[in-house]
């Protein structure tokens, strides 16, 4: 018995938490436009905002 399982992606919640915010929108669609589940300009401004907020905290993590 040999089942694939998909690895669940766990993003950042202070990021995804101004997101909500931001679009009004929730939790599960924003995760789901993460993931690429969801296409919509929406989508791609969500994953564009998501990617300059977590490089902007790495790179200041790093700097520690």
């Amino acid at each position: 018995m040999s089942e694939t399982t998909k690895n669940k992606k766990i993003y950042n919640t202070e990021i995804l938490t101004r997101l909500m915010k931001k679009y009004g929108l929730s939790k599960r669609y924003l995760t789901m436009s993460l993931s690429g589940e969801r296409i919509s300009e929406t989508s791609d401004k969500i994953k564009s905002d998501y990617n300059k907020a977590n490089e902007a905290i790495t790179k200041i993590l790093e700097e520690i």
